[in-house]
């Protein structure tokens, strides 16, 4: 009765305490397999250290464009717009008039020198006819005067004149021949006068016709246009910008001056337009063609970007180092461009869109981040 108090395996238990001939579970098939995933990891992650890289990239933004830079065609005359042809994304081509400008500053010029040259054409014909007149008596008066000192000077020979009487008549027919002197002059000095007047009116005449047109000195695509009719502009006022067609895109980005020097020419550099998402179709690859020697100032920004607005919102606070990169083509994407993704993204992509990029300057193995730590725990510095 008192045995059956008690369970069986309680009484064997109390029989034999120590169990020797039973094994003991030290861990569990689960635990080995965790252990053995660990283990694995840490190889793993040895292995990457040793063979695997980091790439080492500079940072920058910039903007696409076609040939690296943009064109302006300014204004050669003052005055106030009466047209102007082009719209953004127009084609123009060398030599044609993009806007046309009021000159009345020349125009009233033009005509002042015409009434001048009517004016001394008119007063010329009748001045000249009572030169003529003039001119005609005073010859005719010379002539006498040569033959009465030809007489004069035989009488004087004979004793019959005195000579004062002779130098009278002389110093008539020298003051008759200056006084033709200066008709003649007075003439030459009108004729003169007319020729330059008519001068002045060709070249007055030449300088409206140039300076009332603006020509573009370059082909290509209308980006922007600054002005409106009606405007007044100066000598040198831009009038519009444009880009080269027959160029390429290329990726003008602006890096910190610090970092800038590590960038060289050839190596690789990741794009992405503002117009695409990056992480969903990744980067546009490019090869950087150009760095600049010196951090560009502001002015040196403006020259390649034509925008002030532009060069100090990518300037940042410093002077930043300028790196072209020429995207490399692909003709099988949409875009025309090569993209860490497979076939990028189903869009063109377009001169003057805003970008980020980043240019791979370095590429270090992981365990060389790893050993200077270590010696520095264990004091080998």
């Amino acid at each position: 009765m008192q045995s059956k108090l008690f369970r069986k395996a309680a009484l064997d238990k109390l029989s034999s305490p120590e169990r020797l001939d039973v094994m003991m579970t030290v861990t569990s098939p689960s635990g080995w397999l965790a252990l053995a995933a660990l283990g694995f990891i840490i190889v793993m992650v040895v292995v990457w250290s040793i063979v695997g890289s980091i790439a080492i990239k500079v940072d920058g933004r910039g903007i696409l464009l076609r040939g690296g830079s943009v064109f302006e065609v300014n204004s050669i005359g003052s005055g106030r717009l009466v047209e102007v042809a082009p719209k953004p994304g127009d084609l123009v081509e060398v030599g044609e008039v993009v806007a046309r400008l009021d000159q009345p500053e020349l125009r009233l010029k033009i005509a002042n020198m015409r009434e001048e040259l009517a004016a001394l054409s008119g007063r010329g014909a009748e001045q000249q006819r009572a030169q003529a007149n003039i001119l005609a008596r005073y010859q005719r008066q010379a002539a006498e005067l040569r033959e009465k000192i030809a007489v004069q000077q035989q009488m004087v020979a004979r004793g019959l004149l005195t000579r004062t009487q002779l130098m009278q008549t002389q110093q008539e027919l020298t003051a008759t021949e200056q006084a033709m002197a200066n008709i003649r002059a007075t003439e030459a000095g009108t004729s003169l006068r007319v020729d330059e007047v008519r001068r002045q009116i060709v070249e007055l005449e030449s300088q409206l016709a140039s300076q009332s047109e603006v020509r573009s000195p370059y082909a290509g695509r209308v980006l922007e246009v600054m002005v409106n009719p009606g405007d007044l502009v100066t000598a040198g006022s831009r009038v519009l910008t444009l880009e080269d067609t027959k160029e390429s895109i290329r990726a003008i980005l602006f890096v910190p001056a610090a970092e800038g020097k590590k960038v060289r020419a050839g190596m690789t550099a990741f794009i992405s337009p503002s117009t695409v998402r990056a992480e969903e179709y990744g980067f546009m690859l490019a090869k950087v063609e150009e760095v600049s020697d010196f951090p560009l100032t502001p002015e040196g920004m403006v020259r390649v970007l034509r925008n002030q607005a532009l060069a100090q919102e990518l300037a940042g606070k410093g002077a930043p180092i300028a790196v072209t990169a020429v995207p490399i083509v692909d003709e099988s994407t949409e875009s025309g461009f090569k993209w860490s993704s497979s076939k990028g993204p189903p869009v063109k992509v377009y001169s003057g869109t805003m970008c980020a990029g980043s240019i791979q300057v370095e590429s270090k193995r992981p365990i060389s981040y790893v050993i200077p730590i270590a010696k520095k725990a264990v004091g080998l510095g």
